[in-house]
Parts: structure tokens; sequence; C-alpha cells
């Protein structure tokens, strides 16, 4: 009888374990001036190599199927409140027509990121980015020769307002889903035991 009540747990489990299998999670956070500060995930598909650079292979179009992002979020918070939250890439495909990442999962460094928070969503509502290849005065430059800029945009008015800036992201490793779930399950396993 046991088995039978744990057996639905198993299977989900298991199914849990290999969707996630061979993908990595890394999260971002950076304190920008004025009070600004933003956290994000990164999910690399299982292929990707250690060091890579995502960016639109057909720019300005979008959504487009990615490459080595399986999922990358925003989210932008002023004096500890959120304040925007989104995604650009959501089961390997990107939302985000500037999406770029230049990220080394050995060094946990990432050189470059142009995210948004405005998601599959078209319309005119603003929303924010973060970039280190546009400069405070909205003018493009070369990814890594400008700190890590914040900015909102207002899509009705193709107008982008900064916000601040930060001279690095701290980036740090998260376990999977799955390890997760396994290690959540370890004490109930341990007491059936007994």
């Amino acid at each position: 009888m046991a088995t039978r009540k744990t057996y639905p747990a198993l299977v989900a489990a298991a199914s849990l374990i290999a969707s996630t299998a061979g993908a990595d999670f890394y999260q971002f956070s950076g304190t920008f001036t004025n009070g600004y500060s933003v956290q994000g995930v990164l999910e690399t598909k299982p292929s990707a190599p250690a060091a890579f650079v995502e960016s639109n292979p057909s720019f300005p179009n979008a959504p487009f199927v990615t490459q080595y992002l399986q999922y990358s979020t925003l989210s932008v918070f002023q004096f500890g409140n959120v304040i925007g939250s989104g995604f650009s890439v959501l089961d390997g495909v990107s939302y985000d027509p500037f999406l770029y990442t230049a990220f080394d999962s050995t060094t946990l460094a990432l050189a470059a990121i142009d995210v948004q928070t405005r998601g599959a969503d078209t319309g005119p509502t603003p929303y924010y980015f973060i970039s280190n290849g546009v400069a405070p005065d909205y003018t493009t430059v070369a990814y890594g020769s400008t700190a890590f800029n914040l900015f909102l945009f207002d899509p009705s008015a193709s107008s982008a307002t900064f916000l601040g800036s930060a001279s690095m992201l701290d980036v740090t490793a998260i376990p999977a889903p799955a390890s997760l779930f396994a290690l959540a399950m370890l004490p109930a396993a341990r007491r059936r035991r007994r």
C-alpha cells in the first residue's frame, strides 16, 4: 500500500529531474545608484558551453529561439520595493529583441548583459531594462565600455529615462529545482524507512 501512495510522487520527481538534467541556474544581482537594485535568474540549456554569448541572430525580429539560455528573468527594486518584474527568455524563446548575454559559468562572470522586464507583452506599457551596451545618455556603445545602466523605457514615446548605474553584477550558482526537490524529500524518505 505504501508503494502505491508514493509511486506518483516518485514519477513526478523523476520527470522533474529529467526535465532539468544538465541545466544550470544562476542568480545575478546588483546595487545601483539612486536607491535601485536588480535581481535576476539565468537558466542555461543543457547543451550550453561554459562560456557563451547569446544575442539575437536576426535583430530586430522577436521572438526568436535562443541557443544557450532557457530562461532569463529580471526584477527591479527601488529602496527594497519591487517596481517591475518580467522575463526576457521563457522556455528557450526570447521575447526581447535586444537580448544580449556574455556569460562564463566557470568564473561566474557576466561580462555583458541586456535584459528587460517586458516579457511577451508588446503593448505600450513602460518597462525596465539593464545594459552595459547603452550609455546613460541612451546612446549605443560597445558592450563593457560603460557601467551596467538601468533605464525605464516608454514604448509609446520611444524614450528611455536613465535611473542609475552599477559597476558590476554579482553572479551566484544556485541548485537546480530537481536538486532542491530531492533535498526537500530526503527527510520524508528517512522517516518512511523507520
